[in-house]
């Protein structure tokens, strides 16, 4: 833990305060940004070894962010914070790989432990992920999510499955 990079986007700068206080205490190095497109920014310039996402971003959404992320580094753990009850928007993110989602107010520790399990989570650390967009007929998506929300577990499951 000590020395990982966490990178907190959240446009509520009083919430972004508490979550870098929080994160330091807890030994981690924190960055800081206001809106989607600076988030992606600083991203882009100086990585991170996990990010906190709010989804009601200035600027660019959170989902965008997320997509512009996931383009630079599919393997980076990622905890959504937001008060954006859109079922659509967690499955979105869901879809993307985050590893938590928590809903706003969250407490401090949840999102310690969240970062916490994303950050020793061995699938995040050592094996190698792809993006891949698909276009699947509606049909399938319903039966993959059937098994699982997170379409990626879904596929996960299956192909476990069927080379086991």
């Amino acid at each position: 833990m000590a020395g990982q990079r966490v990178l907190v986007i959240e446009d509520q700068e009083d919430l972004a305060a508490l979550y870098e206080q929080a994160l330091t205490k807890e030994g981690y190095e924190v960055s800081k940004a206001y809106t989607g497109e600076e988030g992606f920014a600083v991203f882009e310039d100086n990585g991170a070894d996990a990010v906190v996402l709010d989804m009601t971003l200035p600027e660019m959404h959170g989902v965008q962010t997320l997509q512009s992320i996931r383009k630079l580094n599919a393997n980076v753990p990622v905890v959504v914070v937001t008060g954006e009850t859109s079922g659509e928007t967690r499955q979105q993110c869901e879809r993307l790989g985050v590893q938590q989602y928590l809903s706003k107010p969250a407490d401090y520790r949840d999102i310690v432990d969240a970062l916490r399990g994303a950050l020793s989570d061995p699938k995040t650390t050592t094996e190698e992920y792809q993006v891949v967009t698909l276009r699947l007929p509606s049909r399938i998506v319903k039966c993959l999510t059937a098994i699982d929300e997170n379409i990626e577990r879904a596929v996960e499951l299956i192909c476990e499955q069927k080379f086991k």
